[in-house]
C-alpha cells in the first residue's frame, strides 16, 4: 500500500478574481481573471512592475478590496458572502498587513500604535504585549517616541511588530522596503522573514524586486491585471 499524501492546507484561494475601478460607464479593468493557491505556512512573492496589479490583488485576498467578480477564500472565510463589516471583523486578529507608507498614527507612540489594535481584538494585556513585541523587532528603547521621531527603518519596525502582535494567521506586506535605503530594506525583509519564523504565519509580499521575491518560497509573476508566471527559486 501507498503512504498517503500530505495535501497541504489551503491559507488562501482565489478563483477567477476580477477587479474593476471607475465608472459603469467607463470601467477600468485591474484585475482579469486571477487564480491563486497559498499553501498554509508557504511564504509567496507576487512579483510585477508598478500597474501590474499586484498591490489590488493583495488588496483583494486581504479584505481591503472587494473583488468585481470571482471567489476569495482566506482561512476558510468566503469573503464574498460578507459585508464591509464582516470583512474588517475577519482581518481583525487573522490577517496582518504592511505597508510600504508604514500608516502609523502620528498622534500615538510607538507602544500605543502597537498595543491599540490588539486592544481591539480584546488582548487583556495589550500594553504588555506591545512592548514586548517591540522588543522583539529591537525598539525596546523607543516605546514612547512618536513616528516623527523614528527613522524610516525604526517606523517599519513599528509596523511589523503591529501586525505581528495579535498572532496573525497571514501576513501581507505590500513593498515593505519602498521607502528605505538598500541596507535598511535588507535588515527590515531580515527581520521581516525571523518574525515570520517565530509565528509560523503565511506570508505574502508584494514587490517589484527580484532579489527580495527570491528570498521566498514560491514567485507567482504577475503583468496588466493577469498572473504570467510561477516559479520556485
Amino acid at each position: 500500500m501507498h503512504a498517503p499524501v500530505d495535501v497541504p492546507t489551503i491559507a488562501v484561494r482565489a478563483r477567477n478574481v476580477t477587479l474593476s475601478l471607475g465608472t459603469r460607464q467607463s470601467p477600468v479593468e485591474i484585475l482579469k481573471g486571477v487564480d491563486i493557491d497559498v499553501a498554509t505556512g508557504e511564504s509567496l512573492a507576487i512579483l510585477g512592475a508598478s500597474g501590474s496589479g499586484k498591490s489590488s490583488l493583495m488588496a483583494v485576498l486581504s479584505g481591503l478590496e472587494r473583488a468585481s467578480g470571482g471567489s476569495v477564500v482566506v482561512g476558510g472565510v468566503d469573503h464574498g458572502a460578507l459585508d464591509e463589516d464582516g470583512l474588517a471583523r475577519a482581518r481583525r486578529g487573522r490577517i496582518g498587513i504592511i505597508l510600504q507608507s508604514f500608516h502609523l498614527l502620528p498622534t500615538m507612540t510607538a507602544l500605543e500604535n502597537v498595543a491599540v489594535p490588539l486592544e481591539l481584538t480584546g488582548e487583556a494585556q495589550a500594553f504588555a504585549r506591545a512592548a514586548v513585541e517591540l522588543e522583539a523587532v529591537g525598539l525596546g528603547h523607543r516605546l514612547d517616541h512618536y513616528p516623527a521621531q523614528l527613522s524610516g527603518g525604526e517606523q517599519q519596525r513599528v509596523a511589523i511588530a503591529r501586525a505581528t502582535a495579535p498572532g496573525p494567521a497571514i501576513l501581507f506586506a505590500d513593498e515593505p522596503t519602498g521607502n528605505l535605503d538598500a541596507t535598511t530594506g535588507t535588515a527590515v525583509i531580515d527581520l521581516l522573514f525571523t518574525r515570520r519564523q517565530a509565528t509560523g504565519a503565511t506570508l505574502i509580499i508584494i514587490t517589484h524586486d527580484t532579489a527580495l521575491a527570491e528570498r521566498c518560497d514560491r514567485i507567482i509573476e504577475m503583468r496588466d491585471g493577469r498572473v504570467v508566471g510561477e516559479r520556485r527559486p
